[in-house]
């Protein structure tokens, strides 16, 4: 008795670090997407169009989530930059099923911004 109640309360403990590990990795997954989307756009005249290819090369998973590359002024300096913002849709595409009590936790989106000067 004392075992099973146990055992539950462990395997979950392991499943929840388990999934925040791994959601811990898509986050880093997105973030090196939006920097890597933005160091594309250095050198072109066309900022958006590298950032974006650059972008959907690394994530891979179309309507997964949402981009925007918005090239413009720098703030505080001189120059053009782009910045770049994705959002994942972790509500809508889990990286790991949510188990009972734990959906809560859970975050409903994973986003990152890079900014790059690119001229």
């Amino acid at each position: 008795m004392e075992f099973s109640l146990v055992v539950i309360l462990f395997v979950s403990f392991l499943y929840a670090l388990v999934a925040f590990g791994v959601i811990l990795a898509k986050k880093q997954e997105i973030t090196n997407a939006a920097a890597d989307g933005a160091r594309a756009a250095v050198g072109s005249m066309t900022p958006a169009a590298p950032a974006q290819a650059r972008v959907e090369e690394a994530l891979g998973a179309p309507g997964k989530y949402t981009a925007t590359y918005v090239p413009g002024p720098c703030v505080g300096g001189t120059g053009d930059c782009i910045t770049v913002t994705i959002n994942w849709d972790y509500a809508g595409n889990p990286v790991v099923p949510n188990p009972p009590l734990f959906g809560k936790v859970t975050p409903d989106t994973l986003s990152a911004k890079a900014v790059v000067q690119y001229s």
